[in-house]
């Protein structure tokens, strides 16, 4: 059975080592497509357009600045792109521990660190989002990175047991 855990954890975060891995690219490779969304939610974009009641009395916390922007997402891809190599080294380290090439608890401490920053990226996503209160105009995204925060926290807790 404990041969079993090791396939299992390597599973687990191989796969969001992988979503991580192609998120970063895409970020690098068409920033446009992300980085115009974290501007639109920064500046509040959606709230105003969608509900402009609440901005009214919400919009004093946007953030308009395009250099601040464009600093902001830089910093996002950056991070994502190192967190994405933790990851990437960890679920190797995984693979060569299941192989029996590797020390395992040194290929689960590598797995977890990655997977913590994992985490941490949507919990601040989140945190910053509520700054912006993206929950009105771009809930979607505020779905999507608890979803992420939670399958974060899943597999960093499956690598501890």
């Amino acid at each position: 059975m404990p041969q079993m855990l090791i396939w299992v954890q390597l599973f687990m975060v191989a796969m969001p080592t992988l979503w991580l891995v192609l998120g970063a690219l895409e970020n690098i490779r068409a920033p446009a497509a992300n980085g115009t969304m974290v501007a639109d939610v920064l500046a509040m974009r959606g709230m105003r357009d969608e509900f402009p009641h609440l901005y009214a009395d919400l919009g004093r916390n946007r953030i308009e600045s395009p250099r601040l922007h464009r600093w902001i997402f830089a910093a996002i891809v950056i991070s994502e792109t190192l967190i994405a190599l933790v990851m990437l080294t960890g679920t190797i380290a995984l693979l060569l521990a299941a192989l029996g090439a590797v020390d395992l608890e040194l290929a689960r401490i590598l797995a977890s660190i990655g997977m913590l920053g994992f985490t941490l990226i949507w919990s601040a996503f989140l945190v910053g989002g509520q700054w912006v209160h993206y929950w009105a105009g771009a809930e979607g995204a505020q779905h999507t990175h608890f979803l992420l925060t939670i399958w974060g926290s899943t597999v960093l807790g499956l690598l501890v047991l």
